[in-house]
């Protein structure tokens, strides 16, 4: 094939990338490009190089096509504090801690984000328990002696003082617990990260291959992300880095999906 001809096609290849929801068996021209890559490896080659020149991970497979994680210091990252510009910084770091949760609930064995098999069904109110659960421990931790990190008790604070789903509702609120979390599960599928399932319990909603992906690379080192996996008993100093995927600044900032 020519120079231009490899130009167009690691075009398309990257095109696609910025399609999650799409996939290689619904379309020709997407099966073509990722059959390339898995069967030239000079075009795969050339295709990492393209996608490292701009902080992006890549993972291709024939099922799930182009799967791409953002550095945290690729311009392409999107943090989710860009999905909610408005709110405040509190709230956008309750949003940053609803997608940690989400990503707990989901894999909340750390061995599961190598499993390829691994398909995660989960409820909206199953996030809330796993975020109760945090600030309850939360609460406690800082009830000891010890400095207190203002703005992490002000999150918490927040997140609590969302009111709990009405039992048996006729009409979901968007602004209870249950609410938030939906909102932000229909942010991620909308990104192609998960499946709507069903309503049950809030919302019922499936993983999908890019956000296991994506749960490895969400953010780097994080405290926030070790109390939200359970760890909230230990210092720390002495968090085991291997006990779970790297997490981000928990400022809301920058937890981001690539």
């Amino acid at each position: 094939m020519t120079l231009a001809a490899d130009a167009l096609d690691l075009g398309r290849l990257l095109a696609w990338s910025a399609r999650p929801r799409e996939s290689p068996a619904r379309h020709d021209d997407y099966h073509r490009v990722v059959t390339r890559y898995l069967q030239d490896p000079d075009f795969a080659q050339a295709a990492d190089a393209l996608f490292t020149g701009a902080g992006l991970q890549v993972i291709v497979t024939a099922a799930d096509g182009v799967i791409v994680t953002a550095e945290a210091t690729s311009p392409l990252r999107l943090p989710v504090g860009d999905v909610v510009k408005r709110a405040s910084p509190h709230h956008r770091a309750v949003v940053g801690a609803v997608v940690l949760a989400v990503a707990r609930t989901a894999y909340p064995e750390p061995s599961m984000l190598s499993d390829p098999d691994r398909v995660a069904v989960f409820t909206a109110q199953s996030v809330v328990d796993t975020l109760d659960r945090t600030a309850q421990a939360h609460a406690e931790r800082n009830g000891q002696d010890g400095e207190l990190d203002e703005d992490r008790v002000e999150m918490w604070r927040r997140w609590q003082a969302l009111a709990a789903a009405r039992p048996n509702a006729r009409r979901r609120s968007v602004s209870d617990r249950q609410g938030v979390v939906a909102r932000v599960c229909r942010v991620l599928t909308e990104a192609g990260y998960l499946t709507a399932r069903g309503e049950t319990d809030g919302g019922t909603w499936m993983s999908r291959p890019r956000f296991r992906h994506a749960v490895a690379e969400l953010c780097v080192d994080s405290d926030l992300y070790a109390l939200v996996n359970g760890f909230a008993e230990q210092e720390p100093d002495r968090l085991d880095p291997a006990s779970g995927p790297e997490q981000a600044d928990p400022d809301g900032d920058d937890d981001g999906l690539g």
